[in-house]
């Protein structure tokens, strides 16, 4: 999901500044004010990056690999973590992983356990998403 980053530049950096300010003098809202505290800015899109995603996927593998004895549930053979399973494994704070969610790297997979149904992530799955932002 692309996210948006504002970009300001001081006004008086551009070519068109004296047309900007005579353009704005002549406005009765503009009629004192000081030329040197006009700005310009814009938004860019662009697409958010995962910073050190192989340190990530050695984290992800050395929790599955000290955590291999325990019980847990499966799909598919792939185990299924929570959100707070997920971001201990990963080495990540909660918010992060909110955020990898929303940006939608990061699908999870719906099981019905109880009524409600819990949100879970396939292990097989973290895997392909940090191979690709290797």
């Amino acid at each position: 999901m692309p996210r948006r980053r504002k970009i300001t530049i001081r006004a008086s950096e551009l070519e068109s500044f004296e047309t900007l300010v005579r353009e704005l003098h002549q406005r009765p809202e503009f009629a004192g004010f000081d030329p040197s505290s006009l700005h310009v800015w814009a938004y860019e899109r662009y697409e958010p990056k995962l910073k050190d995603a192989d340190a990530i996927l050695r984290r992800f593998d050395y929790w599955l690999g000290v955590h291999k004895g325990e019980r847990y549930l499966m799909v598919n053979g792939s185990r299924l973590f929570n959100k707070k399973e997920l971001a201990e494994a990963l080495g990540v704070a909660r918010p992060t992983l909110d955020r990898w969610i929303t940006n939608g790297w990061l699908e999870p997979c719906r099981v019905q356990i109880s009524s409600s149904g819990d949100t879970l992530f396939a292990a097989n799955a973290v895997r392909e998403v940090l191979e690709r932002f290797r």
